[in-house]
């Protein structure tokens, strides 16, 4: 009797049957040749609304895309760039990966916030992804299995450089990508660490895979929201006001982005 792999473990490297231009009926959304880069921010469209209003001012929405955690707006900022307000998951990042292709987006910059796994990395720490842990299983779609994805070091170079102009403290290392935020356990916490995470998060291998399949680049970076580093209690940054102030950080660093994204010049 032959035993079958897990689906996970299984790869088809052959075309789509859907695809983009199917959603938008063949209609090309043009955007002014100058857009190359989008950025993916996991700030909320409903949430964040008055603190983004001068920024969308400056937008037009091109279209949403829908997911089971909700639907996820696209817009383009003047004539310089997208801007990707993320809801939460892998199969919503590959799914943005596969649009922002589509409309001819050479290279993807997503921030959030992630747990801390690390606690030698300073709390007030950006921490860049250099590669994650496929604990998910949307990145299985687009590349065949393996521990790590890596995200992309030119552009993950510019991004750096841009933390670190902004007086920023950087840390490079290795996330844990996970679907399943309520199966973050003792034992897994630990395997995950002698992997090399410092951090866990819900999006970036999915982001990372798709972006190799699709030949584009990708970098992300995060800070911590939480952390995990004692097993025996999970704790939130900053009590009450923690999520005040993360969202604040996260306002400032895409004003910060819009100004200097559009200047982004990479080698081949």
């Amino acid at each position: 009797m032959m035993t079958e792999l897990p689906p996970i473990a299984e790869f088809f490297d052959d075309e789509p049957i859907i695809t983009p231009a199917n959603f938008h009926n063949g209609q090309v959304i043009k955007l002014a040749p100058s857009i190359k880069t989008a950025i993916c921010t996991f700030l909320c469209e409903n949430i964040d609304r008055n603190n983004l209003a001068p920024i969308l001012a400056d937008c037009r929405l091109l279209f949403y895309v829908y997911g089971r955690s909700g639907k996820t707006p696209v817009y383009q900022y003047r004539d310089e760039c997208l801007i990707v307000l993320m809801t939460v998951g892998s199969p919503v990042a590959v799914a943005v990966m596969e649009e922002l292709k589509y409309l001819g987006i050479e290279n993807v910059i997503a921030y959030g916030t992630a747990g801390q796994l690390d606690d030698t990395i300073p709390p007030d720490a950006c921490v860049l992804i250099e590669k994650a842990i496929r604990d998910e299983g949307a990145s299985y779609h687009y590349l065949p299995a393996s521990l790590y994805v890596a995200t992309d070091e030119v552009l993950n170079n510019w991004v750096e450089q841009f933390l670190q102009s902004g007086g920023k403290t950087v840390v490079r290392g290795i996330t844990w990508t996970t679907d399943a935020l309520f199966r973050e356990t003792k034992a897994r916490c630990t395997k995950r660490r002698e992997q090399g995470a410092v951090v866990v998060e819900m999006e970036c291998a999915g982001f990372a895979a798709a972006a190799e399949r699709l030949g584009m680049r990708f970098s992300e970076f995060v800070f911590f929201s939480d952390t995990l580093v004692d097993t025996n209690q999970w704790q939130m940054f900053g009590g009450q006001t923690g999520g005040d102030e993360r969202r604040s950080l996260k306002i400032t660093l895409l004003y910060a982005l819009l100004e200097r994204v559009s200047k982004i010049k990479l080698p081949n």
